[in-house]
């Protein structure tokens, strides 16, 4: 542990600060403290002008020639707005932080006393302990249900599994270890949530290692990461957010080295959403009462990127949203959530196709195909949803914003979900 007076104008205010996930940059994620925190917020940058300094030191760690900061980011944000009110969100903020800085007794300090370290693994052990009282926003926020998955989906921590371990086994069993020694957290850390582990072939649903794709395919990209990993072409520093797990997994993609579907293990259901436990032997199947929402309880939240907050937001909603008091609500959400989807893979991997729906999700359909993400026999059904103007369909979902008489029930609601649900989640997943 080391201490250092760091220049405010070095601190970054963390764009993957747990509190909120992935933003584009360090302004988004000042306007984000804001609109989940304002109040606090203003409360915490009165207490820093009454005390005249900052009390506890942030927590930092260097990186591209910023100190990005990992425990903090609410007391640097507000020295940076006091520094310079115009980096606030809005014109009212401004003029609080403008006046609140003619408060200030003596000379404003350029720099910040901070918690330096060097060691991702150290910061996350430290960042696992705080966090446990919030004294009216002066204090620390004790982190909500979102930010502790949001630090158990990065870091891969807090899980019933160890992942590397188990991982690390099961190359072992197959005569496939590495001879070098296997960085487990840095294996943990891109493995950390349900859709990495599925793009390798493996799963820890259920509180279990099982393999969803292949027995060789899941062997061979294994052995690749781990020898990766053990060799040090692959550090903790690629794996810095999900942006970076996700290239790496994207260029051994593009190597042909992940599973595809056509490796995917038969009456496997994968691993994007958690069905029900199998029934006990010699009684009946228990009867799993319908969602209250249009995304079912226990849908893995696809891995959001910097450039996914407004849909990442539209999920939350339809996770949340009762369908038989919102209909309305879920409807229009659900053809945002589609057409943002489509939308964002086209952008991401260059697909050209005139603004028209329809057109857009047969080309998305497509390459999701020629990426072995979806099999054929589904392709097939998206071709039949968008084409046939039926039900369960894409000109459907148009009359859902449009019509004054079209209004569906709970459960044709649901099976929109059933139908276009894995395409989209395909589709959210890049």
């Amino acid at each position: 542990m080391a201490f250092q007076n760091i220049l405010i104008s070095q601190l970054m205010v963390n764009p993957s600060n747990d509190r909120h996930g992935e933003l584009r940059d360090e302004s988004a994620a000042i306007d984000e403290l804001f609109r989940l925190h304002e109040p606090r917020m203003k409360n915490l940058a009165n207490d820093i002008v009454a005390q005249g300094r900052i009390l506890d030191p942030p927590l930092v760690m260097l990186h591209d020639e910023q100190y990005v900061v990992f425990d903090g980011n609410r007391r640097v944000t507000c020295m940076k707005l006091l520094r310079d009110p115009s980096m606030a969100p809005n014109d009212e903020l401004t003029q609080f932080f403008r006046d609140l800085r003619e408060s200030w007794t003596g000379r404003f300090p350029n720099r910040i006393s901070c918690q330096l370290e060097e060691d991702r693994d150290v910061i996350d052990d430290i960042l696992s302990r705080r966090h446990t009282g919030s004294q009216a926003g002066i204090g620390q926020i004790s982190w909500d249900d979102r930010a502790k998955h949001n630090f158990v989906e990065r870091t891969g921590r807090g899980g019933q599994i160890n992942v590397g371990a188990a991982v690390e086994e099961f190359l072992r069993d197959n005569d496939r270890l590495p001879a070098e020694r296997i960085p487990w957290s840095t294996l943990t850390r891109l493995l950390s949530s349900e859709q990495f582990r599925g793009r390798v072939g493996i799963s820890t649903a259920g509180r279990r290692f099982r393999l969803t794709h292949d027995h060789d395919a899941v062997v061979d990209v294994l052995e690749r990461i781990a020898d990766d990993l053990a060799n040090g072409h692959l550090t903790l520093g690629h794996l810095w957010n999900n942006e970076g797990k996700r290239r790496y997994l994207d260029q051994l993609e593009a190597e042909g080295i992940l599973p595809t579907e056509q490796h995917r293990i038969a009456n496997e259901e994968g691993t994007n959403q958690v069905g029900p436990a199998p029934a006990r032997p010699g009684r009946p199947p228990r009867r799993q009462p319908p969602s209250r929402t249009l995304i079912p309880q226990g849908t893995a939240t696809p891995q959001w990127t910097a450039d996914q907050q407004r849909v990442a937001r539209i999920w939350e909603e339809l996770c949340r949203l009762p369908l038989q008091t919102y209909p309305n609500a879920a409807a229009a959400l659900l053809r945002m959530l589609l057409e943002h989807s489509v939308e964002g893979y086209m952008i991401e991997h260059g697909l050209d196709e005139r603004p028209d729906l329809s057109r857009r999700v047969g080309a998305v359909a497509r390459s999701l195909r020629d990426r072995d993400l979806i099999d054929a026999q589904y392709l097939d059904e998206l071709d039949r949803i968008r084409r046939n103007d039926q039900l369960i369909s894409v000109a459907s979902m148009q009359r859902l914003l449009h019509s004054p008489d079209f209004a569906p029930m709970d459960n044709e609601f649901r099976a929109y979900w059933n139908r276009l649900g894995r395409f989209i989640i395909a589709a959210l997943s890049l």
